[in-house]
């Protein structure tokens, strides 16, 4: 297990599968430890006290079911995936945690270069500009969906309450009877009327979304990649191919995680 552990800690091009497949060898976070000024003066937990010493070092981590002053502490230190021990990116990127990854492919190209953590990061960098250069194509069917959905549910009220725009489709594409006039003084009495034709169609579309829902869970259960997976997926096996130093697994689950908008 230390062999492992040391291997995965390099993050050299040798490291085999590590983030991804880190939890099948009981991978366990390391201890978090930093050291507490001498010049402070430790209270004495309470009598009958509850405490819990996680690391083996004689600090108490938790008292009564509560952090410590040492132990928040200890917290604190970790306020950066920087500054993370390798045990937990390795963690947090088999989790999926995007700035694990990265972190992770910065310590993977700090090795197989031999530079340090700031060069790293721009080669990084430059690996993440490769990595969207086709990423807008990719996005286009997503950006068609947005716009279609986002005008396809403003003008659907129009459509459906508005007196002139349904006189104007009816005319168009219906040629449906038109109610008296008293039967139309309202935005409620013009939708009552205009329902007849647009009920077939909202209901249809939702009909159909439903379905290409449905469509779509039993494909991932069949284990076939949708098209949004199967782009990761590719995009992902091309950074490999032009980054062959680094770490294929590294390289490849940065990619996944990386997004062409990021919030």
């Amino acid at each position: 297990m230390s062999l492992l552990f040391s291997r995965i800690a390099s993050f050299g091009p040798s490291s085999g599968r590590c983030a991804a497949r880190i939890g099948r060898y009981g991978g366990a976070v390391s201890s978090l430890s930093t050291s507490i000024p001498t010049s402070e003066k430790k209270s004495a937990p309470p009598e009958n006290a509850i405490t819990i010493d996680s690391n083996g070092d004689g600090e108490l981590d938790f008292i009564n079911g509560k952090p410590s002053l040492v132990y928040a502490r200890k917290a604190m230190q970790f306020h950066s995936f920087s500054t993370m021990p390798h045990e937990q990116i390795i963690l947090l990127s088999a989790e999926g945690v995007g700035g694990a990854r990265r972190e992770a492919l910065i310590r993977n190209v700090m090795a197989v270069d031999n530079v340090e953590y700031e060069d790293a990061t721009e080669t990084v960098d430059k690996i993440a500009e490769v990595n969207r250069e086709r990423m807008f194509l990719h996005a286009l069917p997503y950006h068609a969906g947005v716009l279609t959905a986002g005008v396809a549910g403003v003008f659907s009220i129009p459509m459906v309450f508005h007196l002139d725009t349904v006189q104007a489709f009816n005319e168009a594409f219906v040629t449906a009877d038109i109610p008296e006039t008293k039967d139309l003084e309202t935005w409620l009495e013009v939708g009552s009327w205009s329902w007849a034709w647009m009920e077939p169609l909202i209901g249809q579309a939702s009909f159909f979304l439903l379905a290409m829902q449905f469509a779509r869970h039993q494909l991932k259960n069949l284990g076939l990649k949708p098209y949004s997976d199967l782009v990761f997926q590719r995009r992902a096996e091309r950074l490999v191919r032009l980054y062959p130093n680094y770490n294929s697994d590294l390289v490849s689950q940065f990619s996944e995680v990386d997004r062409y908008y990021h919030g």
